[in-house]
């Protein structure tokens, strides 16, 4: 009776039966795991009955669908982001080698230009340079650079006579080449305007196209400088030649100071720039520092320690004066034998002054003897030569210069002072007759 109570009076088929017990029964089985429901899908279409067909779908095989379709979307993803990547990366190689070319392409185009530029601007500086000495272009003669380039072997350091002068052999003559360190203009302006024994005598010139340096070609002088007669050669200078040395010089001054209108001043006087001929007579060398006019002011200072003027290192003062005082230290070098600045900084001139200011005649001889060359003390000169000298030298070495003697003045008294020694000719003396060993 409970049974139908349960299940009802006409149960259909393959319908659960309840069955009523009085306790539970214990189940030994194994509990399977619930599954979880299936899906039902609901469609519209339907079977032959007519009723709703539901289509279950199992949910695991749904989740390896989504995740084999995202895998195939995100390799497809991947494989055109390389290829995108790869395309611009070309492009960008490509973009930038065109530009690389457009740069050099423009690199060439700018040095060609430049260079361009500077060849007629060499070209220009050439002709300004013979423009400005045009008229004494018959005067001197223009050497071709190959010309000299041969001379000095490509101007060869083994050439050097000294600082940027090369010797050179053209046609069998030997010439001294000078290399301008600056525009050559100045120089030639000088020398075109002078002529005087005592100076060395330019031969020519020349410019090379290349990069418009000039080359300034003089006589050579055999027997080098008096610096190094004076300081560095073992064969001494005997009192004759000194003082012939001397009276050139001065005369080659009194030439520029004098003689030269607007008038010349050196600037540059040095023992290290006279020359000395085969006849051992002085020669007035480098006139790179030379200029026309006097009585200026600079605030350019240029020179050589010991030999510039007081007034011209402290106030720039540019006058002929200031090339007496110089001529002066060169007097006391070949009186003394000292160099015109020793190893402990004192100057020469400075020197001469504490010898010979403030002492008595009486005391002049001694005083002078003990400061002159040891080798003049063994020759047969006058001590009165040598006193005049030496009241010549210090009188140029003034501070004052208002108080130095002018270069006219200075010839005269160097003259008087051996007379029977002086022939201007020259040509009977060789370099032994003015020097002992």
């Amino acid at each position: 009776q409970s049974i139908v109570d349960l299940n009802g009076d006409d149960p259909e088929v393959y319908e659960t039966i309840f069955v009523p017990v009085s306790k539970l029964v214990k189940l030994n089985q194994p509990i399977q795991p619930i599954q979880p429901p299936a899906t039902r899908v609901p469609t519209n279409q339907t079977n032959n009955s007519g009723s709703n067909q539901t289509i279950v779908v199992n949910s695991k095989s749904d989740h390896k669908g989504v995740v084999v379709g995202l895998g195939v979307g995100l390799g497809v993803s991947v494989l055109l982001l390389v290829l995108v990547s790869g395309l611009l990366l070309v492009y960008w190689e490509v973009d930038l080698r065109k530009k690389s070319k457009q740069r050099d392409f423009e690199e060439i185009n700018r040095q060609e230009n430049v260079g361009h530029e500077r060849r007629i601007l060499k070209q220009l500086e050439q002709n300004l340079l013979l423009a400005d000495v045009s008229d004494t272009l018959d005067k001197y003669k223009i050497f071709e650079i190959d010309e000299l380039r041969k001379a000095t072997d490509g101007f060869d350091e083994r050439k050097v006579i000294h600082g940027s002068v090369y010797k050179g052999c053209i046609d069998g003559k030997f010439y001294a080449i000078k290399k301008m360190k600056w525009n050559a203009y100045e120089e030639l302006k000088i020398l075109q305007k002078v002529n005087h024994g005592n100076l060395v005598r330019l031969e020519g010139f020349s410019i090379d196209p290349e990069d418009a340096t000039c080359y300034l070609v003089y006589e050579f002088i055999e027997n080098g400088s008096l610096y190094f007669w004076l300081h560095e050669n073992k064969r001494k200078l005997n009192w004759k030649a000194r003082l012939r040395i001397s009276i050139d010089i001065a005369n080659g001054l009194q030439y520029f100071h004098e003689h030269t209108r607007p008038q010349v001043i050196h600037k540059d006087i040095k023992s290290s720039n006279i020359l000395l001929d085969t006849n051992m007579r002085a020669k007035i060398a480098n006139f790179g520092l030379a200029r026309s006019g006097c009585n200026a002011i600079t605030m350019h200072i240029v020179g050589t320690q010991g030999y510039i003027a007081p007034e011209y290192l402290t106030d720039g003062i540019v006058s002929p004066k200031m090339d007496v005082f110089s001529f002066g230290v060169v007097l006391l070098e070949l009186l003394s034998g000292r160099e015109a600045i020793d190893v402990e900084g004192k100057v020469l001139w400075a020197s001469a002054h504490e010898t010979w200011d403030y002492i008595d005649e009486t005391e002049k001889v001694k005083k002078l003897m003990e400061w002159i060359d040891k080798f003049l003390q063994t020759e047969s000169c006058s001590v009165e030569a040598l006193t005049n000298m030496m009241d010549v030298a210090v009188a140029c070495v003034n501070k004052d210069p208002s108080k130095r003697p002018s270069m006219v003045d200075v010839v005269y008294v160097l003259c008087k002072s051996d007379d029977p020694f002086y022939d201007t000719s020259g040509n009977e003396f060789s370099t032994s007759s003015f020097t002992s060993r």
